[in-house]
This record gives C-alpha cells, sequence and structure tokens, in this order.
C-alpha cells in the first residue's frame, strides 16, 4: 500500500498567487465597466435576444485563469494518478465555476449602496476557492489520511455552488428557452466532480453526467410553470440533483440497494414536505 502523501508537498506558493489573482479580478469586476452587446436571436419564430455583458467577459477570464492555476497546482502532486488521464479536466471544473458564480452575483451588486457586502462576498468566494483547490489536491491520493474528510467537504462545497446557482438561475425567471440548457450544462459539470470519486471508466462518468443534466434540464423547464420563490426553488433543484447524482454514485461504487434506493426516496420526500410547508402563508 502506497505510504500517504506528506502536506509539505502542497504548492502553497502557486495556490496564493492563484487566489491572489482571482480577488484582484473579482474586485475590479466591481468598479470596471465594461460595455454590452446585445444580440438579437430568433428560434422558432419567437424573440430570443440576448445581452452580453462586459462582466460575462471577466468571468469567462478568471475562469480561464482559474484553470490554468489549477492544472499547474495539482500537476504538482507526487502521486497524481489522474495527470496522465483526461480526468484531470474534472479538477478545472469546480474552482472555476466558484469564480464565474463570484462574478456574476457581484455584476447585481450595487457597489455605491453596498460595497461593503460586495467585498465580504469577494473574500467569501476566495476562501472557497482555496478549500475547494486544497480539497482536490488531497483526494488525489486516495490513500491520504485526510482522504475522506477532504472527498467531504468538496462534496459539500459542490452542494453549496450547485444551490446558489439553481437558486439565482430559477430566481430570475428566464425563459426555459435559456434556463434549462444553463441549468443542464452546470449541473452536467458538477456531477463530474461528484462521480469522479466513484474512480469509474471515463466514459462512464461523461456519460452519466450527461444524464444528470439532461434530468435537471428537464426539471427547471417544467419547474418554471410553478411559481416559487427562488430560494424554495433552488431547495427543490438540489434536492433532485442530490438524489440522481447520489443513486449513480452508489450504482458506480456498485452498493445500490433497495436500502439505498429507500434512504434517497426519504430525502426526497423530507424536501418536498419541507418545500410545501415553506408555501405557506
Amino acid at each position: 500500500m502506497l505510504e500517504p502523501t506528506p502536506r509539505r508537498y502542497f504548492p502553497l506558493d502557486r495556490l496564493s498567487l492563484l487566489i491572489s489573482l482571482v480577488l484582484v479580478g473579482l474586485t475590479l469586476s466591481l468598479v470596471l465597466d465594461l460595455p454590452s452587446q446585445r444580440l438579437a436571436l430568433e428560434i422558432l419564430g419567437s424573440d430570443a435576444s440576448i445581452t452580453v455583458s462586459g462582466h460575462w467577459l471577466i468571468a469567462l477570464l478568471l475562469a480561464a485563469l482559474t484553470a490554468a492555476g489549477v492544472n499547474s497546482i495539482v500537476r504538482q502532486h507526487p502521486r497524481v494518478h489522474l495527470a496522465n488521464t483526461r480526468y484531470i479536466l474534472i479538477l478545472w471544473i469546480l474552482p472555476a465555476t466558484i469564480v464565474v458564480t463570484a462574478t456574476w452575483l457581484l455584476s447585481f451588486a450595487d457597489v455605491r449602496a453596498y460595497g461593503v457586502y460586495a467585498l465580504l462576498l469577494v473574500a467569501i468566494a476566495g476562501a472557497f476557492l482555496a478549500a475547494a483547490i486544497l480539497g482536490q489536491y488531497v483526494t488525489i491520493d486516495l490513500n491520504d489520511r485526510a482522504y475522506s474528510a477532504a472527498r467531504l467537504g468538496v462534496n459539500l462545497i459542490v452542494y453549496l455552488v450547485a444551490w446558489i446557482l439553481f437558486a439565482a438561475v430559477y430566481n430570475l425567471k428566464v425563459r426555459s428557452l435559456f434556463s434549462a440548457p444553463a441549468m443542464g450544462i452546470a449541473s452536467g459539470l458538477l456531477a463530474l466532480e461528484l462521480l469522479r470519486s466513484s474512480e469509474a471508466a471515463f466514459g462512464r462518468t461523461w456519460l452519466y453526467a450527461t444524464l444528470i443534466g439532461l434530468v435537471m434540464a428537464e426539471i427547471v423547464w417544467a419547474l418554471n410553470y410553478w411559481n416559487l420563490p427562488g430560494l424554495v426553488g433552488g431547495i427543490l433543484l438540489l434536492t433532485v440533483f442530490y438524489a440522481v447524482t447520489g443513486i449513480l454514485q452508489q450504482y458506480l461504487w456498485e452498493r445500490l440497494n433497495r436500502i439505498v434506493l429507500i434512504e434517497f426516496a426519504l430525502v426526497v420526500v423530507g424536501a418536498l414536505v419541507l418545500i410545501f410547508w415553506l408555501r405557506l402563508p
């Protein structure tokens, strides 16, 4: 059995540099006033125009910077068994999603009125980004003593980011033509990080993540006809995401049985009861 990886191998210098650059980029997104471009589209005879703002350009640039930084960090791991496979691409997803989500949320902030809270959000995003990268780095080595704790921490961050995204997208009440694909893509990408822990074949992991994305896209399409508050709708979407990813995870681990299905069913029922209770006047 391999010895646990010593902590001294963790490249803190690269992590600190990456976090610093991201924090500077997020802060600049609060003060920079970049031009927006409206794209006039028509799909199936219906107007489907979208506005591409400067904040999305900043988000994409920061996401690319984050992905490059994470790639540099994880390849420093002395036992990076993912380096020679396409699995290393999955390690980019969660950190990049955290950065994109933070940039998007900051785009709604009124700096003059809520500047302090916006800077607090920047700091929180930096802390979550550092925790996610650290957790992913530890989970590269399956024999690491902290593997279980790190895997749990990464999973919790995935679910928290998913809930924020789901609630924000649903709260905007965007047309299903846009919200459903966005939800499907985000869900599928985040599911890859959760399914990575199963160490299943690369093709199967991407196949199941794609199925999860399709399920979530269908759910949000139907949910758009139900007038729920954003946070409540986010809880419902997160519950479905948790149940589907959890069941597929257990299947990949070859642990799926009747008891496991009952446990997930109880979670879904409990969430539905909570949602209906929150809907009561």
